[in-house]
């Protein structure tokens, strides 16, 4: 039997969904990044032959291609929420000034700081291959070159040079050396377009939302990159939640069951298309996507007003920014090789086990050099992590 909380809890139950939330949804980004090690099939041709590799597609293309895509979405819902909440703030220039001033700790240092990790970490492997193969130094420069110098800190990665929008135009997705860090870059974009964001959303109120959801679906937006609209959408939507002193809980439970209802229709279409892969999934794509931010907030909310999870470890979510930055950093490349000489059979059983201990593996690497961090060097962990 379920228990049933008082209205007044909702507040709470909101901050304990938000706070329950990080660590998995950081999780699902390493899914994102790990898609297995055998090449890939299209399922369709062979899953109702009961294959097993295209039923090994299947699961990838789910975990890895469509659920886990709900992630990042929703951390723009969470941001633009927690930027908002206190909207008092807001009535001062003193107090923009004091919350933008906040947010460049929090963001800005920590987004150069991790891209220059990584630019480091390549500088070092280059260095290794001269002195351990004699490989030639000059391909430091040419690395640097080839990603167009201070690029490597915004748009040297493209993915999805064939996406096009309802106009037939293409619209590419970017990201920098990191590639993980694309959202904290379109964070910081959103960031400083706030008090644009804010003064529309009081005139405009909910219309903006509708203005910049049809942008979303049909993918007509400004290619420029690090002003996408899945920043701009999802990140009003939480704002709109904030400025107007709405619960998010709330709000979505009014709609609930036909976030339900549309996400077991939506899931298996998104998944047999191949998310954005294809022309028809691309169409689906954002669609199950806005459904399954909401359907991830009643979930979760769900799972902890029920007391069938208890949020008993914040060390996790608390990890979770550094999970997020951390496993493209060699780490998810190790566990790959880690996983492919134990498991190194090819049969679909074997397949399927190899895929998801990767990403689990990753995690849990990433997760204990923040554990050591933590405990041996807290201060340089508290400025990576921009005193979160």
């Amino acid at each position: 039997m379920e228990r049933k909380i008082e209205k007044s809890d909702y507040d709470l139950l909101q901050s304990q969904t938000i706070d329950f939330l990080r660590f998995p949804l950081a999780v699902a980004v390493v899914f994102i990044h790990s898609f297995g090690t055998t090449e890939y099939y299209s399922p369709s041709s062979d899953f109702f032959h009961f294959s097993g590799t295209g039923f090994y597609d299947l699961i990838r293309i789910c975990f890895s291609h469509v659920v886990t895509h709900i992630a990042v979405p929703t951390f723009f819902v969470i941001s633009g929420f927690l930027f908002f909440c206190k909207v008092s703030t807001f009535n001062t220039l003193e107090g923009w000034k004091r919350k933008l001033l906040s947010r460049f700790h929090t963001l800005v240092i920590p987004y150069l700081l991790w891209n220059l990790i990584a630019v480091l970490i390549v500088v070092a492997v280059k260095v290794g291959g001269f002195f351990l193969r004699g490989k030639p130094l000059s391909s430091i420069l040419d690395y640097f070159r080839d990603n167009d110098w201070l690029h490597l800190f915004w748009d040297c990665n493209v993915l999805g040079e064939d996406r096009t929008n309802w106009l037939g135009v293409y619209v590419s997705s970017t990201g920098p050396v990191n590639l993980p860090l694309w959202f904290l870059r379109d964070l910081i974009v959103v960031v400083a377009f706030s008090p644009i964001i804010f003064w529309l959303l009081k005139h405009l109120r909910y219309y903006l939302l509708y203005v910049l959801l049809l942008c979303y679906i049909s993918g007509i937006w400004f290619n420029i990159p690090g002003v996408q609209v899945i920043a701009f959408l999802f990140f009003s939507i939480g704002a709109y939640v904030g400025i107007f002193g709405r619960n998010v809980i709330v709000e979505c439970q009014k709609v609930k069951w036909l976030f339900y209802v549309l996400f077991c229709i939506l899931l298996p279409l998104t998944v047999w298309f191949d998310g954005r892969s294809t022309h028809i999934g691309s169409l689906i794509y954002p669609f199950f996507v806005i459904v399954g931010v909401g359907t991830v907030f009643n979930l979760a909310a769900w799972l902890l007003e029920t007391g069938r999870v208890k949020n008993k470890f914040p060390v996790l979510g608390k990890s979770s920014f550094f999970i997020y930055a951390t496993h493209t950093l060699l780490i998810l490349d190790f566990t790959t090789v880690i996983c492919s000489r134990l498991l190194y059979w090819d049969n679909p059983v074997i397949q399927i086990v190899r895929y998801f201990m990767i990403p689990l593996l990753a995690v849990t690497i990433c997760f204990l050099c923040y554990l050591l961090m933590q405990k041996y060097t807290p201060k340089i962990l508290g400025i990576l992590m921009g005193n979160r």
